[in-house]
C-alpha cells in the first residue's frame, strides 16, 4: 500500500516538474500531500508551497485559497493570513458553507462579532443559495435579540437546510420574543419532530402553552422534558407552574377534589427542585403560592350520612380540614420566608408573607389572641412599601391587611393618589365604608370600580349588597351577586346568592345549587352553608336530604361556639318544616317541642306543629295550638301577618268545617283581611258558601288584590265559585263562568292563564259551538307552553278541540275540507301545529297520537 502512494506522489511530483506552470498539477500535489501528512507539519509545509504556487498560477481557484486558510489557521496559527485566504475563497465560491463557517468561526473566536455579521451578509446578498450565511447570520441576530431579522434570515435557511432541527429551535425563541405565539409553538413542535430530545423546544412550548391558557399541554410539554432530563430545573419550575395554573382552573369550576391532588404533585415537583437548587428564591417562592393556594381551596368532603346525629365526628371532621388547611399556610409562610432570605430586595415576596400569616390567623381565630401575630400581616406589608413605596398594588394589599380602619382608609386613598383607575382600590374603599355603616361613599366607590373595571367580583357583590340603598329590585340584586359569582366564586359570594334566591325565589335554579355545594366544601365551618343546602334542597322537594343539612347547620352552630338562640330556632324549624313535608310528622312534632320546652317556638314554629298534629289527626292538640298561634298575631311583624292568618282559616276549615269556619272569620278583626294572601283564601271558602255570609269581608279585602297576576288569579277563583253556586249537587254552571270570563277576557286580552281555563270550560260544556268557540280563543305560543300547575296548557286543549271536533261533527274521508258547520281547524292544520311541542310532553305527544 505505501509503495503505491509513494509510486503515486513520485508520479505528481514529476507531472509539476515537467509543467511548473500548470495551477491544477500544483494544487493535486499539494492535496496529495495534505491528504496523507498523517498530521506532520513538515508535509503540510510541503503542500502549503504548492497550494501558494497553485493560488499564483490560478487565482480564481477557490479550493486553493481555502485549504491554505486551513494551513494558517489550523498549522502555522496565522489567523490574519488564514482569515485573508477564506475571504479570497468565499469571494469565489459564496455558498461553500465549510469555508464560510471557517472564516465565520475565526472571526468568533477573536469576538468580532460585527465581522461576522458583514461577511454573513456579504455572502447571502452575493447567492440567494448561500444558505449557511442565512442560518449563521439567523443565529447572530437571535443572539443579538434582532428578531424580527432573524425570523426572515432563519425562514431563509430553513429552505436549505429543512430537517435542521437547530435552525427550527432558533426560529420558534424568535417567534416567541416577537408574540407570535402560534407560530412558535409550531417552530418548536417541528423541532421536537426532528429530534425528540429538544430539551429547550419542550420547555419553551410548555411556557407558550401556560401563557397562553392551555395548562394540560403545558404539563405534558415540561413531563416530556422531565423524562429527557431528570434534573432539569426549569423543567421542574415549568411543570409546578403549569399544575399550579391547572388547579385553580379546575378549582374555579368546582373540581374541587381533583384541583386538590394537582396542587399535591405540584408542591412535591417544586420541592424536587429545591433540592436540586435550593438557593434560587423563584422556586421557594413558587412552593409558596402552591401551598397558599392548597390552604385556600382545599375542600372539605362531606359525608352526610352518620355525621347529623355524631356531633363529636362532625367536629372532628371540621377540625380536620381546618387543620389541612392551616398546615398548608405555615408551609407556604416558610417557603416564602426562605425566598425573602435569599432575595432580600424582592419586595412582592413581604405581601406574600403578609397573606399567608393572614390565612393563619383567619383559619385560628380562636387561638390567636396575640395582637402580635394580628399585626404581623400589617407589618410584612409596610416591609414590603419601605422597599417600593410607589407600588399602588402594595398599598391595596396594605387596606385588606390592616386591621385598623383609619389605616385602612389612607393605604387606599394613597393607591389611588398612585393610581386613579385602580379598580380593586375602590372596590376595597367601597367595602370599608359600607362597613363603616356610610352606605353613600360606598355606593359611589363600588360604582366607579365597576365602570373602571366590569370583570372585578368584588363591586358586583357589594352593589346586590346594597339593594335597600340603591332601592333596586330583589331580582337585579340577585343577578348582581350571580355575576360576582361567575367572576370569583368564592364562599361568601356563594352564600350571598343563595340568601337572594330564597327572596327573589330562584332557589331552584342549577346556579345556586351549585353554589351552595361549592359553598359548603369550601367554608364547612360556616352554619349558614348547611342551612342554605337545606332550603335548597327543600326547594327542590327533597326533604330528607334537606332534614339531614339543617341538623349539620344545628351542629355546626354548636361547634363555631357563636351561635344565637334565634338562628338555633330558625334552623330547628326549619328542620321540622323539613320532615314534616317528607310526611315525617312525629319527628317534625318532636323539633317543635323542643323548641316549646327551650322558649323558642314562635309562629312559623307553631305552624308547622299544628300542621304536624293535624297529619297525625289529633284536632284537639292542633284547636289548642291555634288558639295559641291566634293570639299572638297581634304581636307579630306586619309582615309575617298574612301567612299566619291564611294558614289559622285554612286549618280552621279543614278540621271544623266550612260553617265553624265561617264564624270564626267574622269574629276576626277586619284589619287582618288587609292582605291579598288572605283575600285569596276567605274568596275560596266564600265560593263554597251558598249563602255569601262572607260577602262584605270578601269584598273589603279584594281592594288588596293590585297585581295583574293577583287580578287574574282572583277573576279565575270568581268564576270557579259561579260554577259551584249557580250549579246543582250533580252538575256544574260552566255556562255562568264561562260569562264571567268573557267579560274578563275583553278586560285582559292577554291573559293566556284565563284563555286556558275559558277554553277548558267551553270544552267541558255540551253545546254544540262550544267546541270552534274554543279554538278561536286559543292562542298557542312557545311563551305559553309553560304550563301552570293544575291547568291545562294550550297544546294540550288545542289537541282536544282537534279530537272533539273529529268525533262530534259529520266527517267523510272523501272530503279535504272538514264538513262541520262551526270550521274548526282541519286535522291537517291541527297535526301540524301540535308537531312542534310533540317531543316535549307526554300528555301532548298522546294528544298528537290521538289526533292522528
Amino acid at each position: 500500500m505505501e509503495e503505491k502512494e509513494d509510486s503515486v506522489l513520485i508520479q505528481l511530483q514529476q507531472s509539476v516538474h515537467s509543467n511548473p506552470d500548470d495551477s491544477s498539477l500544483h494544487f493535486n500535489l499539494a492535496l496529495y500531500l495534505w491528504e496523507h501528512s498523517k498530521e506532520i507539519n513538515s508535509i503540510k509545509e510541503k503542500a502549503a508551497e504548492h497550494f501558494v504556487i497553485s493560488a499564483k498560477l490560478d487565482p480564481h481557484n477557490p479550493n486553493a485559497f481555502r485549504y491554505l486558510g486551513d494551513y494558517y489557521s489550523q498549522v502555522s496559527l496565522d489567523s490574519t493570513r488564514a482569515l485573508k485566504c477564506y475571504q479570497r475563497a468565499l469571494s469565489l465560491l459564496p455558498n461553500d458553507s465549510y469555508i464560510g463557517e471557517s472564516i465565520c468561526d475565526l472571526l468568533d473566536k477573536e469576538g468580532k462579532e460585527s465581522l461576522e455579521i458583514a461577511v454573513c451578509r456579504e455572502a447571502s446578498e452575493k447567492s440567494p443559495r448561500a444558505f449557511w450565511a442565512f442560518r449563521r447570520l439567523g443565529y447572530l441576530q437571535v443572539y443579538q435579540k434582532k428578531y424580527s431579522e432573524a425570523v426572515q434570515n432563519l425562514q431563509h435557511a430553513i429552505r436549505g437546510y429543512p430537517t435542521s432541527a437547530d435552525l427550527w429551535e432558533a426560529l420558534g425563541l424568535a417567534y416567541q420574543q416577537l408574540g407570535m405565539l402560534t407560530a412558535a409553538i409550531k417552530s418548536y413542535g417541528r423541532a421536537i419532530e426532528l429530534e425528540d430530545s429538544r430539551v429547550f423546544a419542550l420547555i419553551e412550548s410548555g411556557n407558550i402553552f401556560l401563557m397562553l391558557g392551555s395548562f394540560s399541554k403545558g404539563v405534558e410539554q415540561f413531563q416530556d422534558a422531565l423524562r429527557i432530563s431528570p434534573q432539569n430545573v426549569a423543567a421542574h419550575y415549568g411543570l409546578a407552574s403549569g399544575l399550579l395554573s391547572l388547579s385553580k382552573e379546575c378549582i374555579n369550576s368546582g373540581a374541587f377534589k381533583w384541583g386538590s391532588s394537582l396542587l399535591e404533585e405540584a408542591s412535591e415537583t417544586a420541592m424536587a427542585s429545591t433540592t436540586l437548587t435550593g438557593n434560587i428564591s423563584s422556586l421557594w417562592k413558587l412552593h409558596g403560592d402552591i401551598q397558599l393556594t392548597y390552604a385556600k381551596s382545599y375542600s372539605w368532603m362531606d359525608e352526610k350520612q352518620g355525621l347529623q346525629d355524631d356531633e363529636l365526628a362532625f367536629t372532628n371532621s371540621i377540625l380536620t380540614w381546618q387543620k389541612t388547611c392551616f398546615s398548608a399556610a405555615v408551609l407556604a409562610s416558610r417557603s416564602y420566608q426562605r425566598a425573602l432570605h435569599l432575595a432580600p430586595w424582592q419586595a412582592n415576596i413581604y405581601i406574600d408573607i403578609g397573606i399567608a400569616v393572614d390565612a393563619m390567623c383567619s383559619l385560628k381565630e380562636k387561638e390567636i389572641n396575640n395582637l402580635y401575630a394580628l399585626q404581623l400581616p400589617e407589618k410584612m406589608t409596610l416591609g414590603g412599601l419601605f422597599l417600593e413605596g410607589y407600588n399602588d398594588e402594595f398599598w391595596v394589599a396594605l387596606g385588606c391587611l390592616s386591621l385598623d380602619a383609619a389605616l385602612k382608609q389612607h393605604a387606599l386613598i394613597r393607591s389611588l393618589q398612585l393610581d386613579v383607575s385602580l379598580a380593586s382600590a375602590w372596590a376595597y374603599l367601597g367595602k370599608l365604608y359600607k362597613k363603616e355603616g356610610d352606605k353613600r361613599l360606598a355606593q359611589e366607590a363600588f360604582d366607579r370600580a365597576r365602570s373602571i373595571d366590569p370583570s372585578l367580583a368584588l363591586p358586583w357583590a357589594g352593589m346586590s349588597a346594597d339593594s335597600y340603598t340603591r332601592e333596586i329590585k330583589v331580582d337585579e340584586a340577585y343577578e348582581c351577586c350571580l355575576r360576582a359569582v361567575q367572576i370569583m366564586p368564592i364562599a361568601d359570594y356563594q352564600i350571598g346568592l343563595a340568601n337572594l334566591a330564597l327572596l327573589s325565589g330562584n332557589l331552584t335554579s342549577s346556579q345556586v345549587f351549585g353554589a351552595v355545594r361549592q359553598a359548603l366544601q369550601r367554608a364547612p365551618h360556616y352554619p349558614e352553608s348547611y342551612n342554605l343546602n337545606g332550603l335548597v334542597y327543600e326547594a327542590r322537594h327533597e326533604y330528607l336530604t334537606a332534614s339531614v343539612f339543617y341538623r349539620l347547620a344545628r351542629c355546626a352552630i354548636c361547634a363555631s361556639e357563636k351561635g344565637s338562640n334565634s338562628r338555633l330556632r330558625d334552623i330547628s324549624v326549619n328542620l321540622s318544616r323539613s320532615l314534616c313535608k317528607a310526611g315525617n310528622a312525629v319527628d317534625a312534632i318532636v323539633e317543635c317541642e323542643n323548641l316549646k320546652k327551650e322558649g323558642l317556638l314562635d309562629s312559623k314554629g307553631l305552624q308547622i306543629y299544628a300542621f304536624s298534629l293535624w297529619q297525625l289527626g289529633k284536632n284537639e292538640l292542633v284547636l289548642s295550638a291555634v288558639r295559641t298561634l291566634a293570639s299572638s298575631v297581634l304581636s307579630l311583624e306586619k309582615t309575617s301577618v298574612p301567612g299566619c292568618i291564611s294558614f289559622i282559616c285554612r286549618l280552621l276549615y279543614y278540621i271544623s268545617g266550612k260553617e265553624s269556619a265561617i264564624k270564626s272569620i267574622m269574629k276576626m278583626p277586619k284589619d287582618l283581611f288587609q292582605s291579598s294572601k288572605v283575600s285569596f283564601v276567605l274568596s275560596a271558602i266564600h265560593a263554597l258558601d251558598q249563602r255569601n255570609q262572607l260577602d262584605s269581608v270578601v269584598s273589603s279585602s279584594r281592594c288588596f288584590v293590585v297585581s295583574p297576576a293577583e287580578i287574574t288569579g282572583m277573576h279565575i277563583l270568581i268564576a270557579l265559585g259561579k260554577l259551584v253556586k249557580h250549579g246543582s249537587e250533580n252538575c256544574l254552571a260552566i255556562q255562568n263562568g264561562v260569562n264571567h270570563l268573557r267579560k274578563t277576557l275583553h278586560m285582559y286580552p292577554n291573559s293566556g292563564l284565563i284563555r286556558n281555563l275559558l277554553i277548558y270550560l267551553l270544552l267541558c260544556n255540551r253545546e254544540w259551538n262550544s267546541i270552534h268557540l274554543a279554538t278561536r280563543c286559543l292562542v298557542v305560543c312557545d311563551s305559553d307552553y309553560q304550563k301552570e300547575e293544575d291547568f291545562r296548557s294550550p297544546i294540550e286543549i288545542l289537541g282536544a278541540a282537534a279530537v272533539a271536533c273529529y268525533s262530534g261533527g259529520n266527517h267523510s274521508d272523501k272530503l279535504s275540507l272538514p264538513t262541520c258547520r262551526g270550521q274548526c281547524l282541519s286535522g291537517h292544520e291541527a297535526i301540524q301545529r301540535l308537531q312542534k311541542h310533540v317531543s316535549r310532553d307526554f300528555p301532548v305527544t298522546f294528544v298528537f297520537c290521538l289526533s292522528v
